[in-house]
């Protein structure tokens, strides 16, 4: 050993600086101290005779190497330069974080993967003079190892720490030498990411150590080091942090490395060693910050999880913390998220209060609330969703850890008792029925109808699940609403991520009823579409409080909500709604977020000037069809806020995320049905008039005034009386009219009506009647005078009696004609009006109405996608059309009536690119051509093949020179969206629609993209390839629209 080391005691009592070892020598060599077991064990080649002058060392990890130097060695640039080269090597063979060359009154501050001085944050030198004594320095050295590494010279903020760089890398290493799925990779990252964290946090030590292991590479061939980390490592790793005996699991459980009885796997020797460097060199974990540890698992999984599957591993990062802001946590809490994930709705909320929260006393973690996370997991053999929780508890524990590294195992049952993986029933969670437990729920419960109806076969099957799941809601979402609100205690609150479909469907509104029953609801805020990755399904957050029984009359009772809602619209969440998930600006959420919190603390008085905000009376939940919320803005309302509805451009991958998400609705639909229908059973029916008038009374008497009188009478004021004709939606609002009453209807004794007149409306344009109104004309409208019909049974008796009976403008919808209009109600044994058999039949068809709703907004998302493709593979340059085309209107004189006074097979066209306009007996064209519309819908593009004319209203572009380095095909797809860009509508100066028509005159400026060979000439080939492309998609759209719009069509009867 070396006799400076000996005779100064540095091995067993070295000098400290803070936390790290401190090494002032200059006659001790890398060998001696590689002996003394103060660097690691490696072969330093060159290097192992150098004698670095001072050393900072955390064992085994070196993390600085000091030069020291006279002033006047350090007088020139040419000196500093020579003086930082010097030992450069050595500070590389060391793997040092930092190299620093110092005379005690300047100091330089190399980066010695690079051989650069290390830049502050605003590209200036670090300039801090070195000592040990000093505090600063401390924290330069700790910011130094968070930020360099050896693509980086510069100092980040600790927030700027991104986990990306390493996530990509990782993630690219693991897949593409195992080909393993996603979530093996994902597992096999946080594995590693654990063990080198625990290292540098000094919890793993000596030959458990991470650099320990990197040292055995310099001695030991690569599958004999896996073997020590599986044999030895792993093991330390589950003493340290043992499993739960409930669900055997712990915080690692299983990488591609090794095998599940802790054996090395054979082949994956070099890819595990190229891991452990990627960690290396990324830097130090120790210090990293709040945002790091919150962001590292989001990160990882967008880069690796199969797309379709983000929305069941959590909710976007800035959507929880938004909800946590809303919450107040308070020390003695029962906590829970029934399907918790990696356990973010948990973490996020204590984040910043742990020593608060969790105290340490004779040496035992008193936790001062009480977390509980649930989840079933994604896999059906290893379902280890619990794994990430509980790894992820740790990285938010650091600190802790950090400051009470001997307590491993008190942390471990924290992490244990937090994160339960629910594998006995396929139920999960739902399998443990709990009451009145839990002071907040947060949650994102998944939200499928695909295997909802097998749950409920289990939960059929156990009599104390059938009695706790009373309400049958749809769906899995239902099921778990069901479940947050019987587990909170009254008084307790509950923010639960929404699907609209508990919001919106008919099916559901016993659901909504014991919601509101159950509990006072403090908000609803409407997320906007893809906020959730890769579905665009809408989602709510509904913020509840579990109300709490009152004594009235000696009697328990929960009292009807009085207390206003909050509301709220959001657009953006703060980052794009995309698979890049980028930052942005606008986060309405947050601002959302922050006015709830003013809101709860005086509902009665709140008032804001956000028009995103809408304070609700309660009797809109109570009263309305739906707590759709965004629906109650108007489109006065929505045009002032900016709210587009139009889709933005889309990849061919957020293409084919949208044609899965379309399918996983179909197949949520098609469930929910087949649930429904279950339910029929056998029927007898009783036939009778709609004219009967023991049964119905038709109400056509109308107040007959013209459209000016109406006109002058009309206050626009939807509070008045509404007005109605053929039309469905009210002509005006006026007040009562003396002498004339109203027709009376309430939410209580509801009438529906119908238009008699027009050919498109007669026998159409229903409307509920819920309060008083008046028909004008061309209206009537039913009251039902037996109660024992139900009007929404009713509804879909007659809704298609326009279809059915032939009713037109000719031949009115009055009460005349109505007498043969029969009816068969279901009837009991006795003969009696059954009213919960049409009920049921009505709920049928109410949820097939809605879902032909669903598919037809779903239809308009596949059939209005503009799917951009990426083209960078090809070299574009940008060339006037009218350098490539010649253009050329059709003739006008090419009219219906030309064509019936000069009748032929061949077709014209005009403004309609679906049918010809007529035919004729000449053609003016035959060949393949390119044809857009100049008036109608113009700029839409359809490209013509065979003997055909056009019209004035349609252009052909026919190519210069009859050149023939043109795709048609190509030459459509880009430039159809030009032209559609340049014949927009365009408002007028007094608010009309004006069309704008495109005539060849107006393409003069119009430049098209092209792609061209390495010679700068237009390339078929390549125009082929990209139009193939667009081909595809094209076809895919076109076929799945084509069987959307049968579906939507299609009459279903029951």
């Amino acid at each position: 050993m070396s006799e400076e080391l000996i005779q100064r005691n540095l091995v067993e009592a070295p000098e400290k600086m803070g936390d790290w070892n401190f090494y002032n020598i200059g006659a001790t060599t890398l060998k001696a101290l590689k002996n003394a077991k103060i660097i690691p064990n490696r072969d330093y080649a060159e290097f192992e005779g150098k004698k670095p002058d001072a050393l900072i060392v955390k064992k085994p990890l070196v993390i600085a190497a000091i030069e020291y130097k006279t002033p006047q060695e350090l007088r020139t640039k040419t000196q500093i330069a020579k003086a930082i080269a010097q030992e450069l090597g050595t500070a590389r063979a060391l793997q040092a974080r930092v190299y620093i060359v110092t005379d005690g009154k300047k100091s330089f501050w190399v980066n010695p993967s690079t051989g650069n001085e290390i830049l502050q944050e605003d590209g200036s030198k670090v300039t801090l003079n070195f000592d040990k004594n000093s505090t600063e320095c401390i924290a330069l050295i700790s910011k130094i190892r968070s930020s360099i590494n050896a693509t980086n010279d510069k100092l980040k903020a600790a927030a700027m720490v991104d986990p990306l760089p390493l996530a990509e890398r990782v993630w690219q290493d693991l897949w593409s030498v195992s080909g393993a799925t996603p979530e093996n990779c994902l597992y096999t990252f946080v594995e590693i990411f654990i063990f080198k964290y625990l290292s540098d946090l000094g919890v793993l030590k000596g030959l458990h150590s991470f650099y320990d292991l990197l040292g055995r590479y310099s001695g030991n061939n690569e599958n004999e080091v896996l073997d020590h980390y599986a044999k030895t490592i792993r093991v330390k790793i589950k003493e340290l942090f043992p499993q739960n005996q409930a669900d055997k699991t712990t915080i690692i459980n299983g990488t591609i490395f090794v095998s599940k009885d802790d054996k090395a796997v054979e082949g994956y020797g070099a890819v595990f060693h190229r891991i452990l460097k990627r960690f290396n060199d990324f830097g130090t974990l120790e210090n990293i910050d709040y945002d790091f540890k919150s962001k590292l698992f989001e990160t990882f999984l967008k880069e690796s999880i199969s797309k379709k599957n983000w929305g069941q591993y959590f909710t976007p990062l800035k959507v929880v913390r938004a909800i946590v802001n809303m919450v107040d946590l308070l020390p003695g809490m029962e906590v829970c998220d029934p399907a918790c994930g990696v356990g973010k709705f948990l973490l996020e909320p204590i984040c910043n209060d742990l020593h608060r929260l969790f105290l340490v006393e004779d040496g035992k973690l008193k936790p001062q609330i009480a977390l509980h996370g649930f989840d079933k997991g994604f896999d059906k053999e290893e379902q280890k969703t619990i794994i990430l929780a509980k790894a992820n508890m740790l990285i938010y524990f650091s600190g802790m850890i950090r400051e009470h590294p001997d307590l491993t195992k008190e942390f471990a049952k924290l992490f244990n008792n937090t994160f339960l993986l629910q594998t006995n029933s396929i139920l999960g969670t739902l399998a443990r029925p709990e009451t009145d437990k839990y002071d907040l729920i947060l949650t994102n419960p998944p939200y499928v109808m695909s295997g909802s109806s097998n749950l409920k076969e289990e939960i059929g099957k156990q009599t104390e699940l059938k009695k706790h799941y009373a309400i049958n809601a749809m769906g899995i979402e239902g099921l778990f609403m069901e479940w947050i609100v019987r587990a909170l205690k009254p008084g307790g609150k509950a923010f639960v991520v929404v699907p609209d479909g508990i919001m919106n469907r008919s099916n559901d509104k016993r659901l909504r009823d014991y919601i509101l029953e159950q509990c006072v609801i403090d908000a609803v805020i409407s997320l906007p579409l893809n906020t959730f990755f890769t579905t665009n399904k809408k989602t709510y957050i509904l913020a509840l409080t579990k109300k709490t029984p009152v004594k009235i009359d000696g009697i328990s009772t929960l009292e009807r909500q009085s207390s206003p809602v909050f509301t709220y619209l959001c657009s953006e969440i703060g980052e794009t709604r995309d698979v890049n998930r980028f930052d942005i600006d606008q986060n309405d959420l947050a601002v959302a977020s922050d006015l709830f919190n003013m809101f709860k603390g005086a509902k009665a008085k709140f008032r804001t000037d956000d028009m995103r905000c809408k304070i609700v009376g309660i009797d809109d939940f109570y009263d309305g069809s739906h707590w759709c919320v965004e629906r109650w803005w108007t489109k006065e309302e929505r045009i002032i806020l900016n709210i587009e509805d139009s889709l933005p451009d889309m990849t061919i991958t957020d293409f084919a995320s949208l044609m899965a998400d379309v399918s996983s609705s179909l197949l949520s639909a098609q469930e929910a049905l087949l649930e429904i229908d279950k339910k029929k059973t056998g029927l007898k029916y009783r036939e009778l008039s709609l004219l009967n008038s023991t049964v119905f009374d038709l109400v056509s008497s109308g107040i007959g005034m013209n459209q000016a009188t109406l006109h002058d009478i009309d206050t626009h004021n939807v509070l008045d009386l509404p007005v109605f004709t053929a039309r469905q939606e009210p002509v005006a609002f006026i007040e009562e009219l003396p002498k004339k009453p109203p027709i009376f209807a309430d939410c209580k004794n509801p009438l529906l009506s119908f238009a008699t007149n027009g050919d498109g409306s007669a026998g159409r344009n229903f409307v509920f009647h819920d309060k008083p109104f008046y028909i004008n004309m061309d209206r009537i409208a039913i009251r039902i005078v037996d109660k024992k019909i139900d009007i929404r049974y009713l509804y879909f008796l007659l809704h298609d009696m326009k279809q059915r009976y032939g009713f037109n403008h000719a031949y009115k919808a009055n009460r005349h004609n109505l007498k043969i209009v029969q009816l068969m109600i279901p009837a009991d044994e006795n003969d009696e009006f059954d009213l919960s058999q049409q009920q049921q039949i009505a709920n049928i068809y109410m949820a097939v109405e809605q879902t032909k709703a669903e598919i037809s907004t779903l239809r308009q998302s596949l059939f209005n996608a503009n799917v951009v493709i990426d083209n960078t593979e090809y070299p574009i340059s940008y060339v006037p059309l009218l350098l490539l085309f010649d253009t050329s209107k059709g003739i006008a004189k090419y009219t219906k009536k030309y064509g019936n006074i000069h009748p032929g097979p061949y077709p014209v066209f005009s403004a309609s690119s679906q049918t010809p306009l007529t035919h004729l007996d000449t053609y003016d064209y035959d060949g393949r051509y390119m044809t857009w519309a100049t008036n109608g819908f113009a700029g839409t593009i359809l490209i013509l093949d065979g003997r055909f004319s056009i019209n004035g209203d349609r252009g052909i572009l026919l190519p210069k020179d009859d050149r023939t380095d043109l795709d048609f095909d190509y030459m459509k797809f880009v430039l159809e969206p030009i032209f559609r860009e340049m014949a927009k509508g365009r408002r007028g100066d007094n608010g009309e629609d004006e069309f704008t028509k495109l005539y060849p005159s107006m393409l003069e400026d119009v430049m098209i993209p092209v792609p061209v060979d390495h010679d700068k000439h237009i390339s078929l080939e390549a125009q082929k390839s990209i139009a193939k492309k667009y081909l595809t998609i094209q076809q895919c759209q076109q076929e799945a629209v084509k069987k959307l719009d049968m579906l939507i069509s299609q009459k279903v009867s029951v």
